[in-house]
């Protein structure tokens, strides 16, 4: 008797332990995520054009530059095919 009353007690302390440290699992569809990356790479960029506003010259260096490091990032990243990467640069080249 008392040790069935152990074992309910150790199986309770279990699943408790369980959904306590149970983490967090909502997966979001692939397509969110990605658009969320290009409204951020979005957002930088024009965060980036603001900065330098008053100085066309060096706007159009920051945005190479930009470009650049979001081309080589996209070229690494499992989410984006190399057709989708090229149709975002172009995206951004319009801003």
């Amino acid at each position: 008797m008392e040790i069935s009353i152990i074992i309910v007690l150790l199986l309770l302390i279990i699943v408790g332990f369980y959904f306590f440290f149970k983490k967090n699992s909502k997966v979001k569809n692939p397509a969110v995520k990605k658009e969320e990356i290009i409204q951020e790479y979005e957002a930088n960029l024009q965060s980036l054009l603001l900065k330098y506003e008053n100085n066309k010259q060096k706007q159009m260096e920051q945005k190479k530059i930009f470009l650049q490091k979001v081309n080589s990032e996209l070229s690494r990243n499992i989410f984006f095919t190399q057709e989708e990467s090229v149709k975002i640069i172009q995206r951004l080249l319009k801003i």
